[in-house]
This record gives C-alpha cells, sequence and structure tokens, in this order.
C-alpha cells in the first residue's frame, strides 16, 4: 500500500468527522501536514495559517499543527478515484462554483521530498477547505454503489457546466440573476447543464416513467395526474427515503420567462417567502411536480437538437434541476440529515 497526498488540510472539526474504513484497496489517512503553516488550537476554536513556515519556538503551549488528508491505496488511479467522490460529496454538502473544477489531485508521498514541502511556492499547493469530513462521510457509504458514484460525478460535471452559489437563492436578493444571456457559449453549457443534472435523476431511478401508450396526465390544463403513473413515482419515492409530503421549492425569480411560459402544466403554491416582494414567485411542489419540471426542461428545451427557446434557458432552470438532483441523492441516501448534523458539530 502507497500513500497518495490530496494536498488538502483539516482543522480539528473535519478531522473528527474523518473516519477510516477499508474501501476495496484504499483508506483515509490523517498524518501531520508538511509545511508547517497551519496551525490551530487544541480545542478546535481558533486557527491561523502563516505565510511562511513556523518556528519552533513561536509555537504556543495550547497550539497543535493540523493535519493533512491522506489516501493510503494500492494504486494512484484508485486513490483518484475516492478523492473524486470525496470531493462530490463536498459539492454535495455546499455546491461552491470555485471548487468544481480540478482543483484535486493526488501524488505519492515520497519521504525525500518532505522537506520542499517547507519551502515556497511548494506551501502554496496545500489548500484548506471546508466539507472533508462530510466528502469522507459520502465516500465511506457510497464509494462500492456504482449507480450512487455515478450520480454524484454527474453532478460534479453539470456544476462545472454552469452553477452559483445557492447563497444568492435567498429571497431578500430577489432576481440576483438576468434571464437572459447573449452568448451562446453560455446557452449550450446551461443546456448540457440541465441534461446532466436530470441524469442524475435517472441514474438514482426516479424519473418518472410515461410514455404514449401510458400518458403523464388526464389533463395537462389542471395537471391532473394519470393515476398508474403517480402511484409509480410516488412508490419510487418511498422506496428511496422520499415521502409523499417532502417538497420542493422551484424558483421563479422576477418577470414569467418564455420558457416559464412552456412548462406545462403550471404546478405549485407560493412558498412561504415570496413575502419578501413581487420579485420572488419561487413555488412549492410535491417531488414528482418537480421531477416533471426538470423532464420538461430536459425533454424539450435541452436535449437533442436545439431549438428557439434554448436560448432562454435561464440561470435560475440550471438551478432548480441542480438543487432537485442533490435533494434526491441526499435524501435517497440517508445522508440529509447526516450533512445537517456534522455540520451543527
Amino acid at each position: 500500500m502507497k500513500l497518495f497526498r490530496t494536498y488538502l488540510i483539516a482543522d480539528l472539526n473535519e478531522v473528527r468527522k474523518i473516519t477510516s474504513k477499508e474501501l476495496g484497496g484504499a483508506r483515509f489517512v490523517l498524518k501531520p501536514e508538511p509545511t508547517n503553516t497551519f496551525w490551530e488550537s487544541k480545542d478546535g476554536k481558533s486557527s491561523s495559517q502563516f505565510s511562511t513556515p513556523r518556528e519552533l519556538d513561536t509555537v504556543q503551549e495550547d497550539e497543535i499543527l493540523q493535519k493533512e488528508f491522506v489516501i493510503e491505496s494500492e494504486t494512484e488511479e484508485l486513490a483518484e478515484d475516492l478523492l473524486s467522490v470525496v470531493h462530490g460529496g463536498m459539492l454535495l454538502a455546499y455546491p461552491e462554483p470555485s471548487l468544481t473544477s480540478n482543483l484535486f489531485f493526488v501524488s505519492e508521498v515520497k519521504e525525500e521530498y518532505e522537506k520542499f514541502f517547507r519551502q515556497l511556492p511548494f506551501t502554496n499547493r496545500f489548500k484548506k477547505l471546508e466539507n472533508i469530513g462530510f466528502g469522507c462521510i459520502v465516500a465511506n457509504q457510497l464509494f462500492k454503489d456504482k449507480k450512487a458514484v455515478y450520480a454524484i460525478e454527474k453532478y460534479k460535471v453539470s456544476l462545472e457546466l454552469a452553477s452559483f452559489r445557492p447563497h444568492s437563492i435567498d429571497p431578500r436578493y430577489g432576481q440576483y440573476f438576468e434571464h437572459y444571456d447573449l452568448k451562446r457559449q453560455f446557452h449550450t453549457r446551461a443546456a448540457f447543464a440541465i441534461t446532466s443534472a436530470f441524469s442524475v435523476i435517472e441514474e438514482l431511478g426516479l424519473e418518472v416513467r410515461s410514455s404514449a401508450q401510458k400518458p403523464r396526465f388526464k389533463n395537462k390544463v389542471t395537471g391532473e395526474w394519470n393515476p398508474i403513473v403517480l402511484k409509480d413515482i410516488i412508490s419510487r419515492l418511498k422506496n428511496a427515503n422520499i415521502e409523499s409530503d417532502k417538497t420542493f421549492d422551484w424558483v421563479y425569480r422576477g418577470t414569467e420567462t418564455r420558457i416559464e411560459q412552456e412548462i406545462k402544466p403550471f404546478f405549485g403554491f407560493d412558498s412561504v417567502w415570496t413575502t419578501y416582494g413581487e420579485e420572488v414567485r419561487d413555488k412549492t411542489l410535491t417531488y414528482p411536480e418537480a421531477i416533471h419540471n426538470a423532464s420538461y426542461l430536459r425533454n424539450f428545451i435541452t436535449s437533442h437538437k436545439f431549438n428557439e427557446l434554448t436560448q432562454f434557458i435561464s440561470p435560475y432552470d440550471v438551478y432548480n434541476v441542480q438543487a432537485l438532483a442533490r435533494n434526491l441523492i441526499l435524501l435517497k441516501y440517508k445522508l440529509w440529515d447526516v450533512m445537517m448534523e456534522k455540520n451543527s458539530s
């Protein structure tokens, strides 16, 4: 077995969440970080990052060196695959756009090179990021589940193509983003981001299953479901730990868009925070209704040959399908409560 460094630094709060399981020839390891620049108090309540390695005589009695997150693995390829799932778990905890690009890589730990990491610019290779611990929890639970891992990887691809920080959805900001972007590059990336995010839902087996012989609705205008189709999706959602009383808030901001006008039926009732003003028109939907909206976008707007409506994809359309995919992963694999509990600890 070899050690592969990830260049990720974990503070005490993250270290407490990292447990080590055998994952098909790999496991997680924590070792003192090699740059001598990341320090924290023994109680984990404060931390400091220094621009240069500290001299030992400057270290206070209540200070300790932080840990580097390392993967022990039979091969580099396995370590990279495991780190990718950890990365996906971090993005499930908080889909930060700046962390979607390929910032994550491994290299074999070799003792003869350790001394170089106390020299600039090598110290700058190391990063202390949030949610490493939750990423490890996700990997421990799902790494051996191929469908779950592919769902996570598809989610990551979607975020990399087009995404924004969830904080921008806070209703106090109203319509934070413009609906229309002239650039066709954005239209293309946004379309494939939606397609990839919807593919997450398919990977989880939670798409609405209907056909010409078994139509989705008895009445598209009123939104009356075909009871056979509705019963089927409710049953699969229940088996995925998503009860029928759970809801999803679909974001509508600013004026009605061309694509919003096209989605039929129009589901939902006003979300509780629509009192923030006219720009906030969010709707609370059941999960079957939300999945229908996502499939409508994928089937008629983003897949196959682009049409006249593709240019009107809004950042909010992308966000809605990505948020739905994220929720379904977290709920199906019973990670939502774990995420909330671990992030509040």
